[in-house]
């Protein structure tokens, strides 16, 4: 199962679900996919990261992440929501944040529902 994007134009929030086990063909689609939606957004947006199913992510994966990330935050991203299901995958999730040296306000949530309603209401920071 590859990476699953979805743009929601509306509220301009790019929503990324990861796959149970991404293979090395995976990760490179998904750079290459994700890397033309971003421009195609254009700037500002926010990003919806659900790694509810992810259940390993293999180190070398992580600093192509965190890679992205940096980049995302460079091309427009202003808010970051991560789904996660149990405190490993919370951590590997605050692993990425850390290692990207993201500014822009970054929270990781338990379900989708969470996540969508912060990022579309940023004021209630």
């Amino acid at each position: 199962m590859p990476f699953q994007i979805t743009v929601h134009e509306a509220d301009r929030i790019i929503d990324v679900v990861y796959p149970p086990q991404p293979s090395a063909e995976d990760v490179e689609d998904y750079l290459k996919r994700i890397r033309e939606t971003i421009l195609r957004v254009g700037s500002p947006w926010s990003a919806l990261v659900d790694q509810a199913h992810l259940r390993v992510m293999p180190p070398d994966m992580v600093a192509t992440m965190a890679s992205l990330n940096a980049f995302a935050q460079h091309h427009g991203m202003r808010r970051s929501a991560r789904v996660v299901t149990d405190p490993a995958s919370g951590l590997q999730a605050w692993r990425m944040t850390k290692r990207a040296l993201l500014t822009i306000p970054t929270q990781t949530f338990e379900t989708r529902e969470a996540a969508l309603a912060w990022l579309r209401n940023p004021e209630h920071d």
